[in-house]
């Protein structure tokens, strides 16, 4: 560990002195020309890594972007006469504007819908710069712009701004990192890895999408205004579709996901070509090899580098979290764990008011009816069982409950309509689930998947962070998992996942908890003492509506059993009463065939 800080440390000085060196060697303007362009498309490219890298929002018309935000500086400069000073953060908001537009788009398409949306913002920007000549410059461009001057830092403009605009790229990306690292960045990583589980964990999907492209926007557009105060030029061929290309090019190079490989993958590609121009006709086709050879190398891009040179800036400070268990991992641990964590609290007894009621609601998918007028009540301080036959609707109503599907009829939480509201508004309600299949955010680690559904109690003050962190290691630790807390969700078992998937639902104490089938994949001895964890989650006030098919389960844990069969409810009850109800039993093991008298036996004669 000493000796891995003192190599970074040799590292960052290393780096530093190289990025120093140009100017220390009085080196050719034009190759200064050519850093300065790789600092101001790491900019660039920063705000491409937000939207698609870290949220998952594929855009193809970052050029576009900063066109935008070229002609707006300049045009406010001058038309309107503002200070480069005022024009530049100017036209960063209105660049915003066109983000948050972006945003509302990405929320109605996705996928590769949305990537050729943005790449027709290209052939938008293009013809409007190419035919609004009064305003634009029309083929030509814009001319004559006034530049940045600071005679104090040289006797040309790319010595006076390589400094500048060095630190500036560096202040934008330290600010990236904060923003990777903050609540909206757990949530940007949580949409892009799984965007169901993400919106019933709390997190609102179209801010988040907003937020992002908004930020790559503003990026956008500050590389946009850096570049016309450096060349004092802007014509629509600075900002064609090969442009956006070459800046998805620095994020994958980059790596996705990775704010300081995006830094890296900028200059690598803004400054190869330029060294291999020397081969002439053949420099793009070795630029290609060289760029296919470090993905080939480094398939998860430069970022390896980068994320290595940044440490803890990246990852943040790491709380001890205590050693692993000499024994396998087991539901016993946890259920220890959970028995320490709650002793000595008063149980909350069951009452007769109900906290979620479900008045006839029925789903149809295509012709398929998963739900048909149901109807039944989960009361305070219950542990309700709903059971049926595979395909009989059960993850429907715990969808439906949680919001991720729209439903007729009505759903009520303590009073109040819930029915086809928004995932992330139920969950601020004091709604919680987990997935029949585990779904983790699995680029993430186990402590920040807990993070992300954590919200801060109303009234808390203070450094939410730090409460944020707490909480979710407390969450970790009543499952007996937080040993776990920095490994990546994908790096863990299936049982580790699952109870990973319970701290996380239980991190904020909702007031519901929707478990689908806690125990699927479990071996038998283990389902009493996730009972046991049930039971003790029960006494501190959860009412929970659980999914299962383990009979055993449902009967040392459940105080109701609800059962559907084919979107119908068929019974409702203590669990001895509807496992012997006629209904049930026929629903799972089918209908009684009627017993026939055998045909009487005829006598064979005996061959002679």
């Amino acid at each position: 560990m000493h000796n891995n800080t003192w190599m970074r440390s040799l590292a960052w000085v290393a780096v530093l002195a190289a990025l120093a060196l140009p100017i220390a060697l009085d080196l050719n303007i034009y190759y200064l020309h050519v850093l300065n362009l790789a600092w101001i498309f790491a900019i660039a490219a920063l705000g491409l890594q937000v939207a698609t890298g870290i949220t998952g929002q594929i855009v193809l018309g970052q050029a576009a972007l900063v066109g935008f935000g070229a002609y707006a500086t300049a045009l406010l400069m001058m038309r309107v006469s503002l200070p480069w000073f005022v024009a530049l953060p100017a036209a960063m908001l209105l660049s915003a504007a066109v983000g948050v537009l972006l945003g509302a788009v990405s929320t109605r398409i996705k996928g590769h819908y949305l990537a050729i949306v943005t790449l027709a913002l290209n052939e938008i920007f293009r013809m409007v710069a190419l035919n609004e000549e009064a305003l634009t410059g029309g083929p030509m461009g814009m001319r004559d712009i006034p530049t940045l001057n600071i005679p104090a830092l040289g006797d040309h403009i790319d010595k006076q701004l390589y400094f500048p605009l060095l630190l500036l790229s560096l202040a934008a990306y330290a600010a990236m990192v904060w923003l990777q690292r903050s609540r909206i960045g757990r949530d940007m990583r949580a949409v892009r890895d799984d965007e169901i589980a993400a919106e019933a964990m709390g997190v609102d999907s179209r801010r988040v999408k907003t937020i992002a492209f908004a930020v790559c926007s503003v990026w956008a557009s500050l590389a946009g205004g850096l570049y016309v105060l450096l060349v004092g030029f802007a014509a629509p061929n600075n900002f064609t579709v090969f442009e956006s290309i070459k800046m998805m090019l620095m994020v994958v190079l980059g790596g996705l996901g990775s704010i300081a490989g995006t830094f890296l993958g900028a200059v690598v590609i803004t400054v190869l070509p330029e060294a291999l121009r020397g081969l002439q006709t053949y420099y793009l086709a070795a630029f290609g090899i060289g760029v296919v050879a470090i993905l080939l190398l480094a398939p998860r891009g430069l970022g390896v580098v980068g994320d290595w040179l940044l440490g803890a800036f990246l990852t943040g400070r790491r709380d001890p979290v205590g050693e692993a268990p000499a024994a396998p991992l087991n539901l016993g641990a946890a259920a220890c764990a959970a028995s320490a964590a709650l002793a000595g609290r008063t149980p909350v007894p069951v009452s007769g008011e109900p906290l979620l009621q479900v008045r006839r609601v029925s789903r149809s998918f295509g012709g398929v009816k998963a739900l048909d007028d149901v109807a039944f009540d989960v009361r305070r301080g219950e542990i309700l069982g709903l059971i049926g036959p595979n395909g009989s609707g059960k993850s429907t109503m715990i969808n439906a409950c949680s919001g991720t599907v729209g439903v007729e009829g009505g759903i009520e939480l303590a009073g109040e309509r819930i029915d086809n509201h928004a995932p992330w508004s139920i969950h601020a309600k004091g709604v919680a689930r987990i997935f029949q299949n585990v779904r983790l955010w699995e680029s993430m680690t186990v402590l920040e998947n807990v993070m992300v559904a954590w919200r801060p109690p109303e009234g808390a003050s203070g450094q939410r962070e730090a409460l944020c962190r707490t909480a979710a290691l407390e969450a970790l630790n009543s499952m007996g998992v937080a040993h776990l807390a920095y490994r990546r969700g994908g790096d863990l078992s299936f049982g580790q996942s699952r109870l990973v998937e319970m701290a996380r639902a239980i991190v904020n104490r909702p007031r519901l908890l929707l478990l689908d089938e806690p125990a699927a994949g479990l071996r038998g001895g283990l389902i009493l003492e996730l009972a046991q964890i049930l039971q003790h989650l029960r006494a501190q006030g959860m009412s929970i509506l659980v999914v299962e098919h383990r009979i055993k389960l449902v009967m040392n844990m459940c105080d109701r059993v609800v059962v559907l069969n084919l979107g119908h409810k068929i019974a409702d009850g203590a669990p001895a009463e509807v496992m012997n109800t006629p209904a049930v039993i026929e629903a799972y093991l089918g209908e009684r065939v009627p017993e026939e008298a055998a045909p009487p036996l005829t006598a064979q004669p005996v061959a002679g």
